[in-house]
């Protein structure tokens, strides 16, 4: 195992600790651990405080970041699927993933409120986006298409085509613009395409 995942996962079980802490459990010199920790705090894996961890001086100690959480291995896309899989025996996915648009739809109306047309589609691309979706947005003679590179919801969408709907509806409701979905990655495609039409 290398050095910097040695060090995370010792973050990961005991929290904040400080360089002679993780001097001690890595077996290495101050000045290799301050490396070591210098290229993760750069990454945004980890940042340094202060804190009081007894009597004299607050001790500068080094704690994971909440963007770490996406290195160490999770089962959300397991639970998921158990969750649709059973929305669906039920004969409840549709009303399930409406209550969901919905609630998307309303936090997004918050932030895009006193924006329109391509102001508005610009920032819902962003607040949509969250770094990872590979979005384009561009202008059409009756609206916009927004073309999705990468799916977020990729491998759920393989197993449940209701999932696949979900952004239009979100789309719809955050905008109040007509959307629709006529290509996805789901068939095949090399983008989800969302066309938007104007008022």
């Amino acid at each position: 195992m290398s050095i910097p995942r040695q060090l995370m996962e010792y973050l990961k079980q005991h929290g904040p600790s400080t360089i002679k802490e993780l001097m001690a459990h890595l077996g290495l010199s101050e000045t290799a651990v301050r490396h070591q920790l210098s290229g993760l705090e750069k990454s945004g894996w980890l940042a340094k405080e202060k804190r009081r961890l007894g009597k004299g001086r607050p001790a500068t100690v080094y704690r994971l970041t909440q963007a770490s959480e996406g290195l160490f291995p999770k089962r959300y896309p397991e639970l998921l699927d158990a969750v649709l899989a059973e929305a669906e025996r039920e004969g409840i996915i549709e009303r399930l993933l409406e209550g969901v648009a919905e609630s998307m739809a309303s936090e997004l109306r918050r932030k895009l409120a006193g924006l329109e047309g391509q102001a508005k589609l610009g920032a819902l691309l962003e607040y949509m986006d969250y770094g990872e979706m590979l979005g384009t947005l561009e202008e059409t003679p009756t609206g916009w298409e927004l073309k999705a590179h990468n799916c977020l919801y990729y491998a759920t969408g393989q197993r449940f085509e209701a999932v696949c709907n979900l952004p239009p509806r979100v789309i719809t409701r955050a905008t109040g613009l007509p959307a629709e979905r006529p290509f996805c990655q789901r068939d095949g495609q090399r983008a989800c395409h969302f066309l938007i039409q104007k008022r």
